[in-house]
């Protein structure tokens, strides 16, 4: 094979060399297409015997030096459990919903409530899909000053307590052992059933577990009964051993799941926030006209069937951008549902500190986009 002389590509092969190394420090490649040329490049350097024409030269050198100077979008990351509320984040992932506003987010998934709020108190997200028992949780447990921004869903019969047959009712539970996810939300759930049936925590037996093992110790009968959510409540009724002891819809409005984030990001960030919520929003809209297309998707991703997750949406409550205000106002729902949660959290002895409640809603990144939309009308 005719090969040339290393002298003649000498001074080509390592201006490209240090432009792609200043193009990887400057900016790390997202793209695919500017993945796979970079990719060209390094093969026609190592094969030294092909030559590039001057043109090809120039060309390649502008497209580096001007993809290193552009300017990357600061990154949102976003942490959540499975949970068909949440799964709009994802889906305004997959149809490029951020991407086309202009927000840069990454979506990291978590085995439980709990690990999203470990990995949000160790600054790992900048924000957390999570129920309002986290967002007390993190007050209390940590120095960030954490804030819900949107409301996300309100369960509506999603989240339930099951119990092995024979047994059919709360009353049942007495002296039994009840699994639940320690400090999380599982214990509001459990103490508004009991207060329901004029019982309380001390008439039952409970057994910490992760959310990701309940359906395995539940098939172990290491427990008798355990409070759940799909998809792992939807996996465990179809095995035919179970009842429905309670579900929230029997508790309306006061079990919500929002977004989360500190202060200090949401005080920073309001527009970038503004721009998540309505791809948020945008994703449930799809949703709703496009149900064909979005389920199959948020399906897989939860690993239930199409049938499964519209069967779980009946029993949530999935809240629009334009409803926001009504819930994040000074003693709306949320306020409501968040003080009840909080007596609870403290009977327990879950909270100690004392803690204001309106101070953890925070409406700006809400009232930021429905202002802009309005300006845009």
């Amino acid at each position: 094979m005719l090969s040339i002389p290393a002298k003649k590509f000498h001074f080509e092969k390592h201006l490209i060399l240090f432009l792609i190394v200043f193009h990887r420090i400057a900016l790390p490649l997202r793209s695919v297409i500017e993945h796979a040329f970079i990719e060209w490049v390094k093969i026609l350097i190592m094969n030294s015997h092909r030559k590039m024409n001057k043109f090809g030269f120039f060309l390649l050198t502008l497209i580096l030096l001007f993809t290193s100077c552009r300017k990357e979008k600061p990154l949102i990351r976003i942490g959540s459990n499975l949970w068909p509320g949440y799964d709009f984040l994802y889906l305004a992932k997959e149809k490029g919903f951020f991407a086309e506003a202009g927000v840069n987010v990454q979506l990291f998934d978590f085995v439980s409530l709990s690990d999203s709020r470990r990995a949000f108190e160790r600054g790992q997200v900048d924000i957390i899909a999570g129920t309002i028992v986290e967002m007390l949780i993190i007050g209390n447990n940590s120095s960030i000053f954490p804030q819900t921004f949107y409301v996300a869903d309100f369960s509506n019969g999603a989240d339930v307590i099951l119990g092995r047959k024979p047994i059919s009712s709360i009353l049942d539970l007495k002296g039994k052992r009840v699994g639940v996810e320690p400090s999380s939300l599982d214990l509001l759930t459990i103490n508004l059933a009991l207060k329901q049936n004029q019982m309380s925590i001390k008439d039952i037996t409970l057994v910490p577990m992760a959310q990701n093992g309940m359906e395995e110790n539940y098939d172990r009968s290491m427990v008798d009964a355990l409070c759940t959510f799909p998809p792992t409540s939807v996996r465990i009724m179809n095995k035919g051993n179970a009842n429905i002891l309670f579900n929230s819809s029997q508790i309306p409005g006061y079990i919500v799941d929002v977004l989360i984030s500190n202060k200090k990001f949401i005080d920073s960030r309001t527009a970038d926030l503004a721009k998540v919520i309505e791809c948020f929003d945008r994703a449930v809209q799809y949703t709703k006209d496009h149900p064909e297309e979005a389920l199959p998707v948020i399906a897989e991703h939860e690993q239930i069937t199409v049938k499964e997750l519209r069967e779980a949406y009946n029993g949530i409550a999935v809240e629009e951008l334009n409803h926001q205000n009504q819930y994040l106002r000074n003693n709306g729902q949320l306020f409501k549902a968040t003080q009840v949660a909080l007596e609870i959290l403290k009977e327990t002895g879950v909270i100690q500190k004392e803690i204001d409640i309106q101070d953890l809603i925070n409406p700006a990144p809400v009232n930021f986009s429905l202002t802009t939309i309005r300006k845009n009308e």
